[in-house]
């Protein structure tokens, strides 16, 4: 497959090396600058450049998209009502308004789009499903996971600007959240959240506590300001899943009630964990699909959806936000 890119933030290499890695080409890469756009193709082996996205329509076979969270709806939209497949970072978008804006030009022209919400494609997290699907956790009785980071406060950078989406919980507290619908498969019932917010209005660190359908609970954090653990727990009747560094989990371990065997699994990425979400696009695309079943377009929709809610409880508004009035 022949990529282009819309972004070039620090996340984007590591999709230039997973896609070429698994073979894929990178021709062509889009930004706001110029001449920034310019010496990252010259530094990363691109050759094509430009500053519309609209410019990629019959260029590339796929566009990745990995500008910061504002940007995503409307770089899809330059890209999907002319077919384009996107891979569009997580989160999809801003808002659930804007993923449905989304999902709508996706359907509409049956172009491919899948959120890049990388996690849930891991072998290691694929496994644990399997387990949890064949009993082998028992009634599933808690979750714990947190994702955290101590970084400066720059008002303008993009992890703490409302107007680029900034804060924690779309950054950082999506993961944990990701890990808790994946074992409960399904979002929660209920919740308490609790949030520090920022000088600039966006949550510096968040705790939320949520209820499950069937009894089960999650106690998830993630932090701007701060290291968190990055093991992850899953507790059931039947024994403990440990899962070290869960967003990009290569390891689990399960230490079962009774003193019975532990169980390891180790799944080493072949390159840096992102290989597998651009291969799952492959096959979509090979197959005809517009979109995957690993990461379907109604979990993207329901993730928004739960984010709006818990950005609502504890009083984080973005400028895009107006567009819901």
């Amino acid at each position: 497959m022949r990529w282009g890119v819309v972004g070039h933030g620090r996340i984007v290499p590591k999709f230039l090396d997973a896609a070429r890695g698994v073979g894929h080409e990178v021709v062509a890469v889009v930004g706001r600058d110029p001449s920034r756009v310019a010496a990252f193709a010259t530094g990363h082996g691109i050759s094509q450049t430009g500053i519309d996205p609209s410019g990629l329509v019959g260029e590339v076979d796929a566009v990745y998209v990995a500008t910061p969270h504002s940007g995503h709806r409307d770089a899809a939209l330059a890209l999907l009502p002319a077919g384009v497949p996107v891979l569009c970072e997580k989160p999809m978008a801003v808002n659930a308004t804007q993923v449905r804006q989304m999902l709508d030009a996706a359907r509409g022209s049956g172009a491919f789009l899948m959120e890049a919400m990388w996690t849930r494609h891991l072998p290691v997290l694929r496994r644990l499903r399997e387990w949890i699907d064949q009993g082998r956790l028992g009634e599933i009785r808690t979750v714990e996971a947190a994702f955290g980071f101590d970084a400066p406060y720059q008002p303008t950078n993009r992890l703490w600007s409302p107007e680029l989406a900034g804060g924690s919980l779309l950054d950082l507290g999506i993961y944990p959240l990701t890990l808790a619908e994946l074992v409960f498969d399904s979002t929660p019932v209920s919740f308490e959240a609790e949030a520090e917010l920022s000088a600039s209005g966006v949550d510096t660190c968040l705790s939320l506590k949520a209820e499950f359908t069937g009894g089960g609970s999650a106690d998830l954090r993630s932090a701007l300001n701060a290291d968190l653990s990055p093991t992850a727990r899953v507790v059931g009747s039947a024994g403990v899943v440990e899962i070290p560094e869960f967003w990009r989990a290569e390891r689990m371990v399960f230490d079962p009630v009774g003193g019975g065997r532990t169980e390891e699994v180790l799944e080493p990425h072949g390159i840096n964990g992102f290989e597998y979400q651009i291969l799952e696009a492959a096959r979509c695309l090979e197959a005809g699909r517009s979109e995957s079943a690993v990461v379907p377009w109604t979990w993207s929709l329901a993730m928004a959806e739960l984010t709006d809610e818990i950005r609502a409880r504890i009083g984080v508004v973005y400028p895009s936000d107006g567009e819901l009035q």
